[in-house]
Parts: C-alpha cells; structure tokens; sequence
C-alpha cells in the first residue's frame, strides 16, 4: 500500500512539473506559424475536450491571421428538423496567446489556458 502512494506521488509530481501555465502578464496575442496535422489535432482535441459533443473540425488555416477563433455547435437534425428548434448557446471563443515561446489557447468564457505543445506560433503583427 505505501508502495502505490509513493508511486502516485511521484507520477503526480511529475505531471506538475511538466504542466505549462500562462503568465498573462508576459502573453501576447499570437498566429500559427505552420499548423501541421498534429497541431491541429491537438487545438481540436483541446476545444472538443472544453465542449464535449463539439465534435470540431478545423479550417486548415486556422489561427494564422487572427489569433481568435469562435466556435458555434452544429444544430442537431431529427428527421430533417432541428432537435431544439434553434440554438440558443452563443459561439464559444478561444485565443491564441504565446509566453516565454510556448503557445497557449485561452477560453475566453471561463479564462482557462491550454499549452499547445504541438503547436509552432509567433507573436501577431
């Protein structure tokens, strides 16, 4: 027993310490600079992971001339209608930030930053 609370301990001090957090006073807006296949997989999966059932899809372009991106779900179709007649959610907005040379996509809603380890930016003109 006291083997697997030295195990848990050490597994989660280690992802402590490879967490990422964004120092907003040292941020600035940013663009992709080259948004490869994992890149984008990862700004999807990350924005899927904040609005389960999102299910999002990304422009191949995404991010590389502005650093905003607004998110809307896709209304729901039963038998050609809409599920809930309209939706009633506004878009979802989310900003691309870079610190210290490590990008971070910001929920603007609730002001929770994700590092985008997989994504190459630079601070927008």
């Amino acid at each position: 027993m006291r083997a697997q609370a030295v195990i848990i301990s050490v597994v989660l001090g280690g992802l402590l310490v490879s967490c990422k957090t964004l120092d907003r006073s040292n941020a600035s807006p940013a663009v992709v600079t080259e948004l490869s296949e994992p890149a984008k997989q990862q700004i999807a999966d990350t924005i899927n992971e904040v609005m389960p059932g999102a299910n999002v899809r990304l422009a191949d372009d995404t991010l590389s001339k502005d650093n905003r991106l607004f998110i809307q779900r896709k209304t729901t179709m039963v038998d050609g209608n809409p599920a809930q007649g309209r939706i009633t959610e506004m878009p979802r907005k989310f900003e691309l930030f870079i610190s210290n040379g490590d990008c971070f996509l910001v929920d603007d809603k609730v002001g929770d930053s994700y590092y985008l380890d997989k994504v190459q930016c630079r601070r927008m003109d």
